[in-house]
């Protein structure tokens, strides 16, 4: 019989309307939890003044205490974050305030609160609890990338260093670690002695009804379309202009892209946008939708595209484009961690700019993609249920 555990999570942003894959993932481990029987309390603090208040969250504490501990708390947010409510005593009381009681594991959503976490766990008044950090990517490696878009070279690598030493203090002082990709597992692994556990990036099975069709149908005014959905991080942004900038020839006029997602208003208002004029003649931009009408635009596209031209961990966007069952046009980023669907039916891989439109333009010349019964049994390993089962029978084996 399994041990029913007391578990607290951090995080930076809450999740109790999931919009970003980060949110989705604490989300969906959070619910696993909770199904296996475990009792879970989640915590944290806002990462950004545009997240709404949350139960258990401290506010988004603003650039001046950040200042504190960095001069230019540009896109290092999250960073000073950690070092605020780790080292001031202050804001370290403010959030352990919303802890009630002693856990057995406390559970930290990437590395930015383990200190805090660490700090905490070394005072409770019984045992100490285990601490597991949760892994996203390779979080020095995608700041570099970030910062490097927007800073000259010397400041992007500045603040990758302060992320890497945060980043190996969590793996080092960690009990476990969970990654997402085979290959953050193998850096991890030569760091550390800890278990490390692969729980890849899922997706939820999401319910289409006919209201989430007109709903999408509403949208895309009944128009043939192909699907990108993304929130407005960095990295996105990058991918988006790096293969359509110059211009998205391979979508007809009778055809649209669907930009869904905090994406499609950061795309628009980019000076890079109106370079490119025949962006603003195919491209329609829903910005945030309810999940109902995100299932309803997943069930309706023609196809999805997933031009990641750079990041880490394994992109949750991918196993929402596996199972939506569309066709799909993506890069080789793209399917970091679901390289066994590389060649599956409907699946185009192109990694240069020219390639990726061409693959585009078949693409949406072909007929609606239709999967058989086994190749719908095989994506099934996409769902969170099953990508987050390692981590749910680890947990079973404390």
């Amino acid at each position: 019989m399994t041990k029913k555990l007391r578990i607290l999570t951090l995080a930076t942003y809450p999740f109790d309307s999931p919009s970003h894959g980060g949110q989705h993932r604490i989300a969906s481990i959070v619910r696993e939890l909770k199904l296996e029987g475990h009792e879970v309390h989640s915590i944290g603090v806002l990462g950004s003044d545009h997240y709404p208040p949350a139960l258990g969250y401290e506010p988004y504490p603003g650039l001046g205490p950040l200042q504190a501990f960095i001069e230019n708390p540009f896109l290092m947010d999250d960073w000073a974050i950690g070092r605020l409510f780790s080292s001031d005593e202050q804001y370290f009381s403010a959030l352990s305030k919303h802890i009630a009681g002693n856990f057995d594991v406390i559970f930290v959503e990437q590395p930015w609160l383990f200190k805090f976490a660490l700090r905490k766990a070394k005072i409770q008044s019984e045992k100490t609890p285990l601490l597991i950090y949760g892994s996203q990517n390779i979080e020095r490696d995608l700041k570099r990338s970030i910062l490097g878009a927007y800073l000259d070279k010397n400041s992007a690598e500045a603040g990758a260093k302060l992320v890497e030493k945060t980043e190996l203090e969590a793996i080092s002082e960690a009990d476990a670690i969970v990654c997402v990709s085979e290959a953050d597992r193998e850096w991890i692994t030569s760091r550390t002695t800890a278990d490390v556990i692969l729980a890849c990036n899922g997706v939820d099975d999401r319910n289409v009804d006919d209201d989430a069709i007109a709903q999408a149908n509403q949208l895309s005014g009944g128009r043939k379309f192909a699907l990108y959905c993304a929130s407005a991080h960095p990295p996105n942004m990058t991918g988006f202009f790096r293969y359509f900038g110059r211009g998205l020839g391979a979508i007809s006029p009778t055809e649209r892209l669907l930009i869904a997602g905090s994406a499609g208003p950061a795309i628009v208002q980019d000076a890079r946008f109106q370079k490119a004029g025949s962006l603003e003649q195919v491209c329609l931009t829903a910005g945030l939708v309810p999940e109902s009408c995100l299932a309803g635009l997943l069930h309706t596209a023609h196809c999805i595209v997933l031009p990641l031209s750079e990041g880490g961990g394994t992109n949750l966007k991918t196993a929402e484009a596996l199972w939506s069952g569309r066709r799909i046009v993506g890069t080789s980023v793209a399917f970091r961690g679901f390289e066994e669907f590389v060649g599956a039916p409907g699946v185009r891989v192109a990694n240069e700019t020219s390639e990726f439109l061409t693959a585009l333009r078949q693409t949406m010349s072909e007929p609606p993609l239709v999967l058989d019964e086994a190749e719908i049994e095989r994506r099934k390993k996409v769902l969170w249920s099953q990508t987050l089962s390692p981590l749910i029978s680890y947990f079973r084996s404390l």
